[in-house]
């Protein structure tokens, strides 16, 4: 049985990851370097359930769990070392999906993400990103990249003031082409943001007038489902 006091570490790390309240700084600047991992955790999953989560079979999420659509603001420090996730239905022992154990590592930065696999259905999976920031090294620049993570939206397209930046995305695509992770670089100034069907030009989402600062860092990512609306997301890298 793990001890209380470990319990209680773990659950305030991932408490502090979804409300925002570490002290941080922006990628670019300096961060802590002694023996921690960065990693934040994405519900990406509108047609499945409230979840807990248990790193190495300990309860880390909050009480209540955390809902569809619930995404860390910042990434929380958490200490290096071989984990499994796993994610189960709140309060219960109903198993959704399990990360096989993987090296967190020193001083690297991870996104942990639960999505739906197809449109209308519960099921789920889940995938780590490990982020790298190796190509963010022009602090007059700005950078970003796009994830699909609505399960309705096939084939979608990306303009950023009209222009557009990516087509043909797929949700998850990013998952079996890693290529979609990285981060590409822009000129920092205010950004209109509009997923739409690359097929009809209907418009999904948008976002108007995003101000995308020097040197910072972004995950444009679209949620929701065609029933309820989708919504474009716009997260700046913080820890």
């Amino acid at each position: 049985m793990k001890n209380n006091a470990q319990h209680l570490y773990w659950s305030s790390v991932i408490l502090v990851l979804l409300v925002g309240s570490i002290g941080c700084g922006k990628t670019g600047a300096s961060f802590n370097t002694s023996a921690i991992s960065y990693i934040s955790i994405m519900n990406m999953a509108p047609y499945s359930s409230t979840v807990d989560i248990y790193f190495n079979g300990t309860l880390v999420s909050p009480s209540g769990g955390i809902a569809p659509g619930l995404y860390s603001k910042q990434y929380g420090q958490f200490k290096p070392g071989n984990y499994t996730v796993d994610f189960k239905k709140t309060g219960t022992d109903s198993l959704l999906y399990e990360l096989p154990a993987l090296q967190y590592d020193t001083s690297a930065f991870y996104t942990i993400v639960l999505y739906n696999i197809s449109s209308g259905s519960p099921a789920v999976q889940a995938a780590v990103i490990q982020d790298n920031f190796s190509q963010v090294n022009n602090n007059t620049m700005a950078y970003w990249r796009f994830l699909d993570m609505s399960p309705d939206a096939s084939n979608v397209s990306l303009s950023m003031n009209g222009t557009v930046v990516q087509s043909g995305r797929t949700p998850a695509d990013n998952f079996s082409s890693q290529v979609f992770n990285q981060f590409q670089q822009i000129s920092s100034g205010n950004y209109t943001l509009q997923v739409q069907n690359s097929v009809t030009d209907s418009v999904l989402a948008t976002q108007s007038n995003y101000a995308f600062g020097q040197g910072d860092v972004y995950t444009i990512f679209l949620t929701g489902t065609a029933k309820a609306g989708m919504t474009v997301n716009v997260l700046p890298v913080i820890f």
